[in-house]
This record gives structure tokens, C-alpha cells and sequence, in this order.
């Protein structure tokens, strides 16, 4: 693995709804992002009633801060092997097999990842 960093989506709400993880988020590293994040960030802002312009500005600032990781056959098939071996729910595998597929470490604070290599759970 290398330095590169996937941070999940439960780092980034925590980062829009309670301001942790700065130091993650507002480093000068170069992050990344698995695109069906970006489903999971949104989805969660809407259902929380945030304000349109203020998930537009999240949205946008989290695009400009990650490089956007796209599902591609390499990391669907990552995923099955991921979703079979360590029971995984769908998106969950799709997530850490971007990160895999990426020689990334995932920063997550969601437990399903615990104990999972190359994963650091807050």
C-alpha cells in the first residue's frame, strides 16, 4: 500500500456535520473518493435538510479536494471477491475494493470495515 488515502463517506459527513477529521480533510495529501460516495454524501445531506446551496458548496469542495475514483470491471470484480470473503454489504465492498484497486489505505469510521486490511477506522 502507499500514502494514498480513500476516505469514506462516513469521515466526510463527519467532517460536514461536526467539523472532525480536519486534519484528514484539510491536509495537503491528495485524496480519494469512490464515485458511489458521492450517492451516500448527497443522499445523507438531503435527508438531514440541508440547505440546497449548502450541500452544492459541500459537494463541490469535496469534488475539488478528491480525486474521483470511477466503478470500473478491475473494481466491480474486486468487489465480488470482497463482498464473498469478508460478507460486506454491496456499496460497502465497492468502497474498500476502490481503495484496494487504488494501493490505497481506507479511512472510514464505519465498524463493517473493522479488522479489514489496510483500513484505519476512527
Amino acid at each position: 500500500m502507499t500514502d494514498s488515502k480513500l476516505i469514506d463517506s462516513s469521515v466526510w459527513l463527519a467532517y460536514f456535520f461536526a467539523g472532525e477529521h480536519t486534519e484528514i480533510i484539510e491536509c495537503d495529501d491528495i485524496l480519494l473518493l469512490s464515485a458511489i460516495s458521492l450517492f451516500e454524501i448527497k443522499k445523507r445531506l438531503i435527508e438531514r435538510k440541508i440547505p440546497e446551496d449548502l450541500i452544492n458548496k459541500n459537494m463541490n469542495f469535496l469534488k475539488q479536494r478528491s480525486n474521483i475514483i470511477d466503478v470500473n470491471t478491475k473494481i466491480a470484480e474486486k468487489a465480488i471477491e470482497i463482498y464473498i470473503e469478508y460478507k460486506l454489504a454491496t456499496i460497502d465492498s465497492i468502497i474498500y475494493a476502490s481503495a484496494i484497486s487504488n494501493n490505497a489505505i481506507l479511512i472510514t469510521r464505519d465498524n463493517d470495515f473493522r479488522g479489514l486490511p489496510n483500513v484505519k477506522l476512527f
